[in-house]
C-alpha cells in the first residue's frame, strides 16, 4: 500500500542521512545559545524560572504545595515542567518546522522528513539534560536512585516517535496555511493548563480522567512522574498506555499520508 511505501521512504531517508541528521541537531542546539555569555546554562534558565515561580505561587500563595506520594513538591513540579517544555516547543515550533528552516526545504535533494527528525532530536537532547538534572535533584533530596528510572529510555523513545510524527503531520499544513500555523500556536496554553502539569491527573473525576488518557501531553508528564514520583512502571497503567499508543498509531498514519500528499507542494509555497 502507499502508506507502507511512504514508511519505507521515510525510514530509508532517515537512515541514509543519519549522520547529517545528528549534525543538524547539534547545530540547532548551538544556535540556541550562540553569543550568550552563560552559554548552555540558558537551556535551563527558562524552565528553572517557571518552576521557581510556580513553586512559590503554589506553596506560599495558594498554600497547596504539599508533598506528593512522599516526594518533595518541587521535585514533582520539576518532573512535570521539564517534559512540558519539550512538548510545548513541539506543539508550536515543531508543527511549523518548514518555515523555521526554509533554506533546507528549498534544497532539492534534502528529504523533508529529516527536518522534523533533527528538530525533535535537538529538543530531546535538552530534555535528557533536564532529566539528568532531575535525577540530581532527587539525590539532593536524599532520594536514592530508583529501578523505575530504567524505563526512561522507553518513555523518551515513545515521545520522540510521537512528536516526530506530529511534526511530519502538521508542518506541511502549517507551511501551506499561516492561519493553521497560528491556530496550532494557540494550543500551547490550553495544553499546559489541561494536561496535569500543575495538578494530579488521578484527582480528576472518572469520565474526565478517561478522556485525559488520550492527551499525549498528559501521558508524557505522567510517564516521567512514574519514574521520579509515583514509583511505578508505565504498563502498570494499561488504560493510559493503550490510549497513548492508539493516538501514536493514528498520528503515524496521518504523518505517512501527509508526507505522501503534501511534501512536494511545500517548496512551492515557501
Amino acid at each position: 500500500s502507499f502508506l507502507f511505501t511512504t514508511l519505507q521512504l521515510i525510514l530509508s531517508e532517515n537512515w541514509h542521512w543519519r549522520h547529517q541528521t545528528w549534525n543538524l541537531a547539534k547545530i540547532d542546539l548551538v544556535k540556541t545559545y550562540r553569543g550568550a555569555a552563560l552559554g548552555k546554562l540558558w537551556l535551563f534558565a527558562k524552565p528553572a524560572v517557571y518552576i521557581l515561580v510556580f513553586w512559590f505561587a503554589l506553596s506560599f500563595g495558594m498554600r497547596s504545595g504539599q508533598d506528593v506520594d512522599g516526594k518533595p513538591f518541587l521535585l514533582w513540579l520539576a518532573s512535570g515542567v521539564f517534559p512540558w517544555f519539550f512538548m510545548s516547543d513541539m506543539i508550536t515550533t515543531g508543527s511549523d518546522v518548514y518555515r523555521r528552516y526554509p533554506y533546507l526545504v528549498n534544497r532539492i535533494k534534502f528529504p523533508l522528513s529529516l527536518i522534523s527528525t533533527f528538530y525533535t532530536l535537538s529538543l530531546m537532547i535538552i530534555l535528557i539534560c533536564m532529566l539528568a538534572f532531575t535525577m540530581l535533584m532527587s539525590l539532593m533530596y536524599r532520594i536514592p536512585p530508583s529501578v523505575y528510572w530504567l524505563q526512561l529510555p522507553l518513555i523518551l523513545a515513545l515521545m520522540f516517535l510521537f512528536w516526530t510524527a506530529w511534526s511530519i503531520t502538521l508542518s506541511p499544513l502549517s507551511a501551506i496555511s499561516r492561519d493553521f500555523a497560528n491556530l496550532l500556536k494557540t494550543l500551547g496554553t490550553p495544553f499546559f493548563w489541561l494536561s496535569g502539569i500543575l495538578f494530579q491527573l488521578d484527582a480528576l473525576p472518572g469520565p474526565i480522567r478517561a478522556i485525559m488518557s488520550f492527551n499525549p501531553v498528559a501521558w508524557g508528564v505522567d510517564a516521567i512522574r512514574c519514574c521520579f514520583i509515583y514509583n511505578c512502571w508505565i504498563w502498570s497503567k494499561p488504560r493510559d498506555l493503550a490510549a497513548f499508543l492508539i493516538v501514536l498509531v493514528i498520528f503515524v498514519l496521518l504523518a505517512l499520508n501527509s508526507y505522501r500528499r503534501l511534501s512536494r507542494e511545500v517548496p512551492d509555497v515557501l
